[in-house]
């Protein structure tokens, strides 16, 4: 229980230390709810009527692809400075202004959700790098991640928003413990029938310790995210014999519940673990091996 306490605190730290000034530090003690929403797509998109779900996520699907040509590299972290002043920041912010013609409720199956929200979650978490002046990492504003955000038709949602109401299912939010939308809230409606553990393979919070930038197709999507998975245990993920502990991602602590508790959390290094890992992890959890966690470093996810 001790070294739980002082990890949390230590991770509070972290997370606090990098504040821009004491004004953003005192949001990081506000909830959500009383913040003031950074809507980075405010403006009207110019053109009237409504965009086809499938249009709007064939354009978030080419705007991924143009990111990953132009600025992010083959480890998946992101050329900030040079997108800045790059005609893809252009289409960045022409597709974004397309999500005001779009009516989230009709984009129907689980695969067209699941792919449509982590897209537009990363693309939005890149937009707000750049729209908030962010150069170190995203905790120089703590409120980052509960008042960057988009609107998409008539809804408003910040990533805290998208990753914790939508994608997890209004699952309590691993920070604060509570749920971010009531029980009248219309953008319950707006994720999948379940909620698939691998989504955290997937999200880029823009920083070092997440996974590497990738973009997501809703035809592709169960191989995709798997790759996704194994990508994510592969490079995050160690057997210390010494010490008698399994190491991954602290990820896995903060939404455990999403995997089945301790129990599915082994079963999900298992199943993406290539062969050799697979073999260690067996023996690990054999003999007892506790879990622990990798220190998250909140370094912005730059190439610079």
């Amino acid at each position: 229980m001790a070294d739980s306490f002082f990890r949390n605190l230590r991770d509070a730290g972290d997370i606090l230390r990098r504040a821009r000034n004491p004004a953003e530090l005192a949001k990081a003690l506000m909830p959500n709810a009383w913040l003031a929403r950074k809507v980075l797509n405010r403006d009207a998109p110019g053109e009237a009527g409504e965009v086809a779900p499938a249009a709007a996520a064939e354009a978030l699907r080419k705007l991924g692809s143009s990111l990953k040509v132009e600025v992010i590299g083959a480890d998946g972290k992101v050329d900030y400075e040079k997108l800045e002043s790059s005609s893809t920041y252009a289409e960045l912010r022409k597709t974004s202004r397309l999500l005001h013609r779009v009516d989230p409720a009709q984009i129907i199956g689980d695969d067209a959700r699941i792919a449509f929200w982590i897209n537009l979650y990363n693309v939005l978490a890149i937009h707000g790098v750049l729209e908030t002046g962010v150069r170190e990492s995203v905790m120089e504003l703590p409120s980052f991640f509960g008042v960057v955000a988009y609107r998409v038709g008539d809804l408003v949602l910040t990533l805290d928003e998208i990753e914790n109401g939508v994608l997890r299912r209004n699952a309590p939010h691993p920070a604060t413990k509570s749920r971010l939308f009531d029980d009248d809230d219309p953008r319950l409606a707006l994720g999948p029938s379940h909620v698939d553990a691998r989504i955290h393979a997937a999200l880029v919070c823009a920083s070092t310790s997440c996974p590497a930038v990738a973009f997501y197709e809703a035809s592709k999507l169960d191989e995709q995210l798997d790759l996704a998975a194994d990508n994510y245990v592969a490079s995050d993920v160690e057997v210390d014999e010494s010490a008698r502990v399994v190491r991954i991602p602290i990820t896995f602590r903060y939404y455990e519940s999403d995997f089945g508790r301790e129990a599915g959390v082994h079963l999900f290094l298992l199943k993406h673990a290539s062969p050799e890992q697979k073999e260690l992890l067996q023996t690990a959890f054999d003999a007892g091996y506790d879990l622990d966690y990798h220190r998250y470093d909140w370094s912005l996810n730059s190439l610079a």
